[in-house]
């Protein structure tokens, strides 16, 4: 970025015999715009200078071909010749001048260093989602955590991966120049309905929770991928969120007035908001090449260009890493920025300080409030429903179904592959916990009395203590003091009873139900009644039957009586 020579590395397949390597500087680009035209189609115009050929076989190295030049010397007008450049690397047939080959490249071009004034802030997002618990992934982190180079970073999970294990790879980021931001692990999830009966399990408000017991709430940025509602942001107001990072076509509307790269201030919301480029997203996470880490430099020179003395301008693009390898990929990609005169690398925390542009709600590209919530299948609906019950009888923090919870996201996500493989996991996890729950004891009763007191015992292995109501429901047996009973439980076993008065003599079935307290049953059990007491029914028949007969004798020795009187 100065007069010192220009160094381009390059790999050459074809022979070498006659072949020489030059460079073409063309007019320097004027918008990120004609930049990627130019890389893609070709630059336009007359050029501005050549290099001198050299012979192919000259810059043979052990590695490939190195070619050094000093051609930006001869562009000796000062700072106003500052801008990007695209640089021709062309191979020519030394006797017949044919092109053979040739390689645009976008060279940042600067006269000194200490003409650079503003830096522009460049603030990566970078989204990891592991599922693996492998060493390296451990290394990679750690590496990350200890380069001097600011970003902002969220954990997530893909499926299958335990919240445990998202806090395992939190703490080895641990406090740094890095900081984690809090976002919903599963993004992807659509936005629900508000009044969805499932919000609590699939809602904004649980995606943020879930993202701060793993993230830790230390960080008030949210990043959407998707264009937010008037609700969402409204949400995310209600939980202090303070900053949040949208998908660029947000603020697309504000282009005239107000560029992506600023963060813009909304004061009814107290929400500063960045726009992320896309573009710039997809250009780091191919930056582990050098020729796609020279393309992501070049656009961001070209960012700096526009507007070199602009303070308070910053790049935010979001990356998705999955493996170690992009992991320390990434870390390399860093720390290469942070030598760059041109940028100034920082976190959304830092950059939503930076001096902002008041905007209204009304300016921003929103997407509309669903009027009715999305459709659920019928076993997705039944899904929720059951974790709808478990959260219900959950009397303590509920951070025992967060894990559960995240699943839930998955399972109803847009993303049909993700949500196929969730679903049948959460059903498996849910069964699992509501196993955990169970009715012990012998299943067969005997009753010697016509009133006695029926004895219910409920076991709980679950990590989180539950309120539930117990009840029995059976046509031969009367509750004098009702059928339910509401008992709580942590750990362990409790035992209620049921006082009843027995209708009947003999065997019957009567039904046992655990209900959460929202009306949903978790569990439904048969027990076996033997009564060999006497029933009320039992005493009024045998009464009723000993009156009968004393009457139909009184009757008989009266008629008895009259005719021996007559005779």
């Amino acid at each position: 970025m100065n007069p010192q020579p220009l160094s381009l590395h390059f790999t050459w397949t074809g022979p070498s015999s006659n072949v020489e390597a030059f460079l073409v500087v063309y007019p320097s680009t004027s918008s990120r715009f004609q930049l990627r035209q130019t890389l893609k189609l070709g630059p336009s115009g007359s050029p501005l200078a050549l290099s001198r050929p050299r012979a192919l076989s000259s810059l043979g190295s052990s590695r490939g071909y190195d070619l050094t030049s000093r051609i930006f010397a001869d562009l000796s007008c000062g700072t106003n010749c500052a801008g990007v450049y695209p640089v021709e690397l062309r191979l020519a047939n030394s006797q017949t001048g044919v092109t053979l080959d040739q390689l645009i490249l976008g060279i940042p071009f600067l006269p000194s260093s200490t003409a650079v004034t503003a830096p522009l802030g460049v603030a990566p997002v970078l989204h990891f989602e592991l599922s693996t618990t492998a060493k390296r992934v451990d290394a990679a982190l750690s590496r990350l955590s200890s380069s001097p180079v600011a970003a902002s970073i969220s954990l997530g999970g893909a499926i299958g991966t335990s919240v445990a294990l998202q806090k395992k790879y939190a703490s080895l980021i641990g406090p740094s120049n890095l900081h984690q931001r809090i976002v919903s692990p599963y993004a992807a999830a659509a936005t629900s309905c508000p009044r969805s009966p499932f919000s609590s399990f699939i809602g904004l408000r649980a995606r943020l929770r879930l993202s701060g017991l793993i993230n830790g709430t230390g960080s008030k940025t949210a990043v959407l991928y998707q264009h937010p509602t008037r609700h969402t942001l409204s949400v995310l107001g209600q939980q202090r969120i303070d900053s949040v990072v949208v998908p660029d076509g947000v603020l697309s509307q504000l282009a005239s007035v107000l560029s992506v790269s600023d963060p813009a201030y909304i004061r009814s919301d107290g929400l500063t908001i960045l726009g992320a480029s896309g573009q710039l997203g997809n250009e780091f996470a191919n930056a582990d090449t050098p020729l796609g880490y020279q393309r992501l430099v070049a656009d961001l020179a070209q960012f700096y260009f526009q507007a070199p003395a602009q303070s308070g301008r910053v790049a935010v693009m979001e990356v998705n890493l999955t493996t170690p390898g992009q992991i320390e990929d990434i870390t390399t990609v860093l720390d290469h920025l942070g030598a760059n005169p041109l940028l100034k690398s920082m976190t959304i925390q830092t950059a939503a300080a930076l001096p902002s542009s008041q905007i209204s709600l009304a300016n921003l590209s929103l997407a509309p409030t669903p009027k009715h919530c999305s459709a659920l299948t019928k076993e997705q609906r039944h899904r929720l429903a059951r974790l709808s019950a478990l959260a219900s009888a959950d009397s303590g923090s509920r951070d025992g179904l967060v894990g559960i919870i995240g699943l839930a996201q998955l399972a109803t996500s847009s993303d049909s592959h993700a949500a196929t493989q969730a679903l049948p996991l959460l059903g498996q996890q849910e069964q699992e916990l509501l196993d955990d729950v169970q009715l012990v004891g012998s299943k067969t009763i005997t009753l010697t009395s016509h009133s006695v007191s029926v004895p219910l015992t409920l076991s709980s292995r679950l990590p989180f203590p539950i309120r539930v109501q117990l009840s029995i429901r059976s046509s031969e047996i009367s509750f004098p003091k009702g059928s339910k009973r509401n008992m709580d439980l942590t750990k362990g076993t409790a035992t209620v009873g049921l006082p009843v008065v027995v209708k009947a003599l003999g065997t019957f079935a009567v039904t046992a139900v655990v209900s959460a307290p929202n009306g949903q049953v978790l569990i439904t059990d048969v027990l076996t009644v033997h009564s060999t007491g006497f029933s009320t029914v039992g005493i009024v028949l045998t009464v009723g039957a000993a009156l009968v007969l004393v009457s139909w004798w009184v009757r008989t020795a009266r008629r008895h009586h009259k005719k021996t009187s007559t005779e």
